[in-house]
């Protein structure tokens, strides 16, 4: 018998997936449950699972704590056990067993012409045959196509089972009909209709009483694999500490440094006393005998950077994270300090020796490329959006835990990445574009730098690098991520800058096919300016914006993997690029 489960890494269930989110298995499509379902599952607490940031936690997610997903292996089960609860969904099927047999079907006796399996069977081949309809609604919800609405209205005819007539090209194609009272209906015309919403968020089980919690919002019909069903909302946060990876996981545990800092008030700090209270807060034994052997002015060191005023804000975070690299790019990281064990690698690492000049193909920028050969990349998802990312609810993803305490999923990454910034002069404002980005920018949300000239001539040459890296990193373009940098005083650039990097789970990171590139970056910087005034989809990518587009972007020319483009290639302006090249 083949496997009923499905294997889905836990970085996939942050970046991909999650808790509202429908997986294809073996034996049918399931939609996941919330994340409080499998903890109390597997009988264990989040807190055994956290993901130590304190910025992100401060900055963005009000004081939230984030926990990885647990994975079979940590908790003792066979990979082929399933841990995360899930609920087959759609519930609705179409058996098409033979040609000119095509029952829709949503009873739990099956097709009413396939009965001579038995009951488990029955639930399988549902599963194996569920129709690819759902409804969703811009607040979130998601539920079953009203089937007995879409053919009979308010009316009932008692019937559980449809025939589906047609189909292939298109769905006016398709015609449903009621075996019982000839009653039929063209599904073209059902799929663009707007429906009531039954207000059901199926993480959380069946649909709600409809007495009172029923949404307002209309609901539309969609594909169940459709992209935008589902949107993770992700927020991220680069860790840059002068600390070894496990001095930073031990320390930053927050029962016990909150203790530490009480200590550090009443000026009774130091390192017996570090050991004292781990040793009260239960701390592992052989995390405990780890501090014994870490030289004092180290730990001191960490806990100045962990105890430290931290960020409020995702935009304080990301003018430290812009702040740190550039003070890398000049010194090098981590800070040396004496005596330092080696038994943990840093947490992030530039060496100085590595960090390159580059002067730009038309000699008007002079580039400063870094090479980070380690980084840390924390990424926790606060919740989805369905159908519009810019106008749908985000359905929050957080749940309580033990005494009150509110997590939120996530998953730690390391690898490496390459840091790019201007040396010297500041951006160039020349051509016909900057004006335009610089007028929107002003009449927009001030808070959001997206359409900042600046942080759109970044993000253009962001992609195109992108694309360039891929061909001779060893890395798809997919792998590939950005981390665009503006600072701004007075609407004024003061410092600007790129992260390009790779992250993968676990502590290895990956093998340095980035930072092997940076001693041929011109080759690189000449291949991603390459002909990018032109685009395969001219003159309509050009002209694009006088239609409504942004800018001048397009699949040919700029737009990168969703997994890549962390502003879901919103900000792009190819002709920007090209009339202040470096």
């Amino acid at each position: 018998m083949s496997k009923s489960n499905q294997v889905i890494r836990p970085s996939q269930l942050i970046t991909t997936f999650g808790p509202g989110s429908i997986v294809e298995t073996p034996s049918g499509p399931v939609v996941l449950k919330s994340m409080d379902e499998i903890f109390n599952l597997i009988g264990r607490q989040p807190d055994e699972f956290e993901i130590v940031d304190g910025r992100l936690s401060k900055s963005t997610l009000d004081d939230a704590r984030i926990c990885r997903i647990p994975a079979n292996a940590e908790i003792g089960d066979p990979t082929d056990t399933w841990i995360y609860p899930a609920d087959g969904f759609p519930y609705w099927a179409l058996c098409a067993q033979h040609p000119g047999h095509q029952v829709l079907y949503g009873s739990d006796e099956g097709c009413p012409d396939c009965r001579s399996f038995n009951p488990w069977e029955r639930r399988q081949k549902r599963g194996r045959e569920a129709i690819r309809f759902v409804t969703a609604c811009e607040a979130g919800h998601l539920d079953e196509v009203p089937w007995h609405a879409l053919v009979h209205g308010s009316r009932r005819c008692g019937t559980k089972h449809y025939l589906w007539h047609g189909g292939g090209r298109a769905l006016r194609l398709v015609k449903i009909e009621c075996p019982k009272c000839k009653t039929s209906v063209n599904f073209g015309n059902a799929y663009g209709r707007q429906w009531t919403c039954t207000g059901r968020q199926p993480e959380h089980g069946p649909r709600p009483n409809q007495s009172g919690s029923a949404c307002t919002r209309p609901a539309t019909i969609v594909q169940r694999g459709s992209a935008n069903l589902r949107m993770a909302e992700l927020v991220t946060a680069l860790t840059i500490l002068d600390m070894p990876e496990r001095l930073h996981d031990v320390l930053g545990a927050k029962s016990f440094l909150s203790r530490l800092d009480v200590l550090r008030e009443a000026d009774l700090l130091d390192h017996d006393a570090v050991l004292k209270q781990a040793k009260s807060a239960k701390i592992a034994s052989d995390d405990v005998d780890y501090l014994a052997r870490v030289p004092w002015s180290e730990i001191l060191l960490a806990l100045e950077q962990l105890l430290g005023l931290q960020p409020n804000s995702p935009e304080a975070v990301r003018e430290a994270e812009l702040k740190r690299l550039r003070e890398a790019a000049v010194s090098g990281a981590p800070i040396a300090v004496k005596d330092e064990p080696l038994d943990s690698p840093p947490l992030f690492e530039v060496k100085r020796s590595d960090v390159r000049s580059i002067i730009g193909p038309t000699g008007q920028m002079t580039l400063r490329v870094t090479p980070i050969s380690r980084l840390r990349m924390v990424m926790a998802q606060t919740g989805y959006r369905r159908l519009n990312p810019e106008t749908g609810h985000i359905v929050s993803t957080s749940f309580t835990g033990k005494g009150g305490i509110t997590w939120y999923p996530g998953v730690e990454l390391f690898g490496e990445g390459v840091f790019i910034d201007l040396k010297d002069a500041p951006l160039p404002v020349a051509g016909s574009r900057w004006p335009l980005w610089q007028n929107r920018y002003m009449a927009g949300d001030s808070a959001s730098l997206l359409n900042h000239p600046a942080h759109v001539w970044w993000h253009s040459l962001s992609h195109r690098l992108l694309w360039a890296l891929s061909v001779d990193s060893g890395y798809s373009s997919a792998a590939i991520r950005e981390r665009v940098y503006v600072q701004l005083k007075n609407d004024n650039v003061v410092s600007s800058g790129l992260l390009l990097y790779t992250v993968q789970p676990g502590g290895d990171g990956t093998m340095g096919g980035l930072i092997s590139l940076v001693n041929r970056f011109e080759r690189v910087l000449e291949r991603a300016l390459q002909d990018v005034d032109t685009c395969s989809n001219d003159p309509l990518c050009e002209e694009a914006p006088r239609s409504g587009a942004d800018g001048v972007a397009c699949y040919s020319c700029l737009f990168a993997s969703e997994t890549s483009c962390e502003h879901r290639n919103r900000g792009l302006d190819r002709l920007l690029l090209t009339e202040n090249l470096p």
